[in-house]
């Protein structure tokens, strides 16, 4: 298949216009997510229809959109609201050079209880 047709495809499956946005597919898929997601729907059909779901936008949003990471927004959200607490994790890296002594240690102790060293 050629790269234009599976764009068609992808926002045809979303539910968007052929000259629709980025913001559109962002909506769109929540509005889908919200309708799909196995969580919510305990139907035989929602798992398979999330998955082809999360595989437009996600292919739309690079290929159309030029958007390599649909989640970073959320992910620099998650970073800012959590990111010097000792449980959570650290800091962003990008947006923080620069570490104190308890950033250090939090970040140290994190690791090693995600390796498994410390129970």
């Amino acid at each position: 298949m050629s790269r234009n047709r599976d764009v068609d495809n992808a926002k045809k499956l979303l539910g968007i216009p052929l000259n629709g946005t980025a913001e559109d597919a962002k909506k769109r898929y929540k509005e889908l997510a919200k309708r799909w997601h196995p969580d919510i729907n305990k139907s035989a059909e929602a798992l398979s229809k999330m998955q082809a779901v999360n595989e437009a936008y996600f292919f739309l949003m690079k290929e159309e959109f030029g958007i390599l990471d649909p989640w970073e927004d959320y992910n620099r959200w998650w970073w800012r609201q959590y990111g010097n607490d000792p449980i959570w994790g650290n800091y962003y890296p990008e947006e923080n050079s620069r570490t104190d002594e308890n950033t250090k240690k939090a970040i140290h102790h994190h690791s090693n209880h995600r390796e498994g060293k410390i129970k």
